[in-house]
């Protein structure tokens, strides 16, 4: 063939035949999209990288010399013999009919609406080279083509199929032809921006971690073979590599639901300002439909004398402002002490929503809205959260007495609704969270509050605690836990100067994050960044898992020893750290509510204090 030709490939240009140049590691062929470093290949003439009127295309186009060899038309052909079959440029997102993989060009019937990629089309090579493989994958020993169908489970994928293979006489090494074939580099994958790289087994450095399939959420063993793209740290099956992307109804699909809130909200006050108005929305609603639907209290008064929360002490009615609490725009420490939170909803009252009433005597603090406007019976069907069975508000007698919430698992000692009928204790932020929401990372569908499946969640990567979930029924392997919900966007922390940023895998960064608290490396968890100092924490390490008011405190007086206890919450982030003891059952845990000495430091656990109490 002439080292000057015409393809209809690329039809503006000729192309010129390169025999033995070096070409750039990601060069791949126009047709089969495969490497062509060490083959024949035409490349365009027209690439002078001076030339400002050059079409950027024409600096990346190559052609292997086989592949411009290929006959236009097949009359016959072993998969497809109704009807002749032509090479052709096929449209953006056109899927071979046997391997599934996404290819430009292939070999078509229009009558029959089939295709085959050029692989397919010639699946036994008539030269020896091609029926032993030399393979990156399996530099051992060769690979032979075996020439019949069977089924096994592959060594590369490790899925089983039936399919034709290349074996390893020497160590039974077995893998599908498809597999072995599979290009060294997708230039330009259906699922992701840059190009992905095929590699064999996981890379030292992020063998410190679990990781993921960046598109169906699956586990990807160590050495099983993978797509890689190293500057995002994004893996993905060799199947799902392939897989279709989400067309342009799908990409849009968060504008069709205008109406559903999305998450995560943009701070901690955020979730504040967002279910403070649902409580008295919901409770002007129940009062139109149930007439036996009442609130907690009068709507507008400046004194509540007996309160069913806090009947010991009257309520006194207070502005928040600014001024007052100079350092309430700080984050709050670890145990909770500074600012003003709420009793009932555990939440922050800031300038939002600055009405709220307070006990002078005990610092019991209530919202407002949590104080008048709570249904204390919410109506069958009311709450998305249950709804076969009426709710009742209440709270715990004791302040350092937690319970954990049926929805999303945490921890509470503020106010809650119970169903008698199943003993289901609900916190009041999960028993007005809408039925349907959209979430940031997954916008294109929107997420069904419902029972949990029993999996892990899709973007913290932690085992669900809690008994619902939100999830998509579009996307069967996408959900995510209702704690997680609750995480805001950005949050400032003690250990940062600047905001931190909920971020989502795939990351943009070179090299691997490393926590702040507890000097674990993981890249394929969700984590708070900041850019400016480089500071990363992972979520589980920063958010606290529980809505639990800290602070108050526990006068303890046998005539030797007084002791001041102030209830707390203690976690170790780091492996290897001590467990927490409490003094009286000698019990010791990782994490948990505790009852702690102000003076000696000394631990109680919550149970073992009621028992004091009496």
């Amino acid at each position: 063939m002439s080292s000057t030709i015409e393809h209809f490939s690329h039809p503006e240009h000729e192309l010129t035949l390169k025999e033995n140049d070096v070409f750039e590691d990601t060069a791949t062929c126009y047709v089969c999209n495969r490497t062509v470093i060490g083959s024949p290949t035409y490349t365009c003439t027209n690439r002078r990288a001076d030339d400002d009127d050059n079409d950027i295309r024409c600096k990346k186009f190559y052609l292997h010399q086989t592949c411009a060899e290929l006959p236009p038309h097949l009359f016959q052909h072993d998969m497809h013999n109704q009807h002749l079959l032509s090479l052709e440029l096929r449209s953006h997102g056109y899927y071979c009919d046997r391997c599934e993989l996404q290819v430009k060009f292939a070999y078509v019937c229009d009558p029959c609406n089939y295709g085959l990629c050029v692989a397919c089309t010639f699946p036994c090579p008539p030269d020896d080279e091609q029926r032993e493989l030399h393979h990156e994958g399996h530099q051992e020993h060769t690979l032979v083509l075996l020439q019949r169908q069977a089924l096994f489970k592959c060594d590369a994928c490790w899925v089983e199929a039936k399919d034709i293979s290349y074996i390893c006489k020497t160590c039974e090494f077995w893998i599908h032809k498809k597999c072995a074939l599979s290009p060294s580099i997708i230039a330009e994958p259906a699922n992701h921006h840059h190009p992905l790289h095929l590699i064999f087994s996981i890379p030292d450095e992020h063998r410190y971690f679990s990781r993921w399939c960046n598109i169906c959420s699956d586990y990807v063993p160590v050495d099983s073979w993978m797509y890689y793209c190293h500057q995002c740290t994004y893996f993905v099956h060799m199947k799902c590599a392939t897989a279709p992307a989400l067309n342009e109804t799908e990409a849009a699909g968060s504008d069709n639901h205008p109406d559903l809130i999305e998450f995560p909200l943009h701070s901690l006050e955020a979730l504040s300002d967002f279910m403070t108005p649902r409580f008295s929305k919901f409770q002007v609603d129940f009062e139109r439909e149930h007439k036996d639907a009442t609130a907690t209290g009068p709507n507008d008064q400046h004194r509540i004398e007996e309160h069913w929360s806090h009947p010991d002490h009257p309520l006194e009615l207070f502005q928040f402002t600014t001024n007052e609490h100079d350092d309430d725009d700080e984050e709050d420490d670890d145990n909770n002490t500074t600012g003003l939170i709420c009793d009932g909803c555990i939440q922050p009252i800031t300038v939002t929503h600055p009405s709220y009433y307070g006990c002078t005597q005990c610092k019991f603090l209530l919202h407002s809205v949590c104080a008048t406007k709570l249904p204390i019976v919410l109506p069958i069907g009311s709450s998305s959260s249950h709804p076969q069975h009426s709710l009742a508000l209440t709270m715990k007698t004791r302040f350092y007495a937690a319970l954990d919430c049926g929805v999303c698992g945490c921890a509470t000692n503020g106010f809650y609704y119970i169903c008698q009928a199943c003993d289901m204790k609900i916190d009041i932020c999960c028993a007005f969270l809408p039925s349907r929401i959209k979430y940031k990372s997954h916008n294109h569908h929107p997420l069904i509050l419902r029972p949990l499946l029993g999996r892990g969640c899709s973007v913290s990567r932690t085992l669900i605690i809690g008994g619902m979930e939100y999830g998509c029924e579009i996307c069967s392997n996408f959900l995510i836990s209702v704690s997680c919900v609750f995480y805001p966007s950005t949050m400032k922390h003690k250990y940062d100067d600047h905001s931190i940023t909920l971020r989502y895998p795939p990351f943009f960064y070179q090299g691997v994050f490393y926590c702040e608290l507890c000097e674990g490396v993981n890249n394929q968890w969700w984590l708070y960044h900041c850019d400016e100092s480089d500071h990363s924490f992972h979520s589980r390490c920063l958010c606290k898992p529980h809505r639990v008011k800290l602070g108050g405190t526990i006068i303890l007086d046998n005539n030797e020893e007084k002791h001041t206890f102030v209830c707390v919450y203690k976690l170790n982030v780091r492996k290897n750290s001590p467990l927490y003891i409490c003094v009286v059952c000698r019990l010791g845990y990782s994490g948990g509510l505790y009852l702690e000495c102000e003076g000696c430091g000394v631990l109680i656990c919550p149970e073992c204090m009621t028992k004091i109490e009496g």
